[in-house]
């Protein structure tokens, strides 16, 4: 299964380097620090000499992400990455093989936990509005190779015609910044799995004094309110369905407080949840004269102000 990793720090590294990336670009944005500790902490840390380091089997794996129309020893070779040997100056395909089932999916993933989060807390810097980082919770999918691992993991679209897309695909959530568009966490997974479960999973992920908007798509009590009672001064603004209904708690005609009925259903598999909640509403007006409604934990008028255009977040 070596799709599950690889793939989401390729996807990383296009959305903030571009597709135009070289390796020694990154390797001037990755601290070699966060490298050793991913190796330490997930206990992958070379012990004895070898030709082919840990250290260097992380690179390797970041360049196959970046140069995946070659193989791997030619990556290798490009790259210099084998320490120099004497006596063999040359390592077999297979032990390169190897050495990446050596090294596991678990650094990677801590390298980018570390990497996604310290690139984006130094690019926050004076890019907050009112306080507060604002991030993006969006969903996408992404093929993967056709291969029988793939397909038993992930899965594959398939159409009411009984016929199976031709490649497996992979459910992908990510959180973004919307002031940098670096992508500050990720959770991706099985196609037929709920994206409501994979967003739940983004939540502890999201900091402190940030506004997160969602698509209406993810409107659920359970969901925002999760987001919005854990953590310090977590917001979120999502658009209303367009058979929303609530009861409206004050007359101000753009800019109100709404109640909204939490559903049995939502009740009865989560016993914590309230049978009512309380959210703000802003009619707006887009550029193009289309009409919608903002849902908002913001409930103080003074922190997001209903414009014509919107709310500029």
């Amino acid at each position: 299964m070596g799709i599950r990793f690889p793939i989401l720090f390729l996807f990383v590294m296009s959305r903030t380097l571009g597709h135009s990336a070289e390796l020694s670009a990154l390797s001037q944005a990755i601290d070699p620090d966060w490298i050793a500790q991913a190796l330490a902490t997930t206990g992958k840390a070379s012990i004895r000499k070898r030709k082919l380091p840990a250290e260097q089997v992380v690179w390797l794996v970041i360049a196959l992400a970046l140069y995946r129309h070659q193989s791997i020893p030619e990556v290798v070779a490009h790259l210099d990455l084998v320490l120099p040997d004497e006596v063999n100056a040359d390592i077999a395909k297979s032990a390169l093989t190897q050495a990446r089932q050596r090294l596991g999916q678990a650094p990677l993933a801590q390298l980018f936990a570390m990497s996604a989060s310290c690139w984006d807390e130094r690019h926050q810097s004076g890019r907050a509005w009112r306080g507060l980082c604002r991030y993006a919770v969006d969903g996408s999918t992404l093929r993967t190779s056709d291969s029988p691992e793939n397909r038993a993991h992930f899965g594959a679209q398939a159409y009411a015609s009984g016929v199976v897309a031709s490649y497996p695909q992979l459910r992908l959530l990510t959180l973004t910044a919307l002031a940098t568009h670096l992508v500050r966490d990720a959770v991706f997974g099985a196609y037929g799995t709920n994206e409501m479960l994979y967003a739940k999973s983004l939540l502890d992920r999201v900091p402190d004094h940030s506004l997160t908007v969602f698509d209406k798509g993810f409107f659920s009590a359970s969901l925002l309110l999760q987001l919005q009672t854990k953590g310090h001064e977590r917001h979120w603004l999502i658009p209303a369905k367009a058979n929303s209904t609530w009861e409206r708690l004050d007359p101000h005609p753009t800019d109100y407080r709404v109640r909204m009925k939490v559903s049995p259903q939502a009740r009865q598999a989560e016993l914590d949840l309230p049978a009512f909640w309380e959210v703000r509403a802003i009619e707006t007006t887009t550029s193009h004269g289309k009409k919608s409604i903002l849902l908002t934990s913001l409930m103080d008028r003074q922190s997001l102000s209903g414009k014509r255009n919107g709310p500029s977040v």
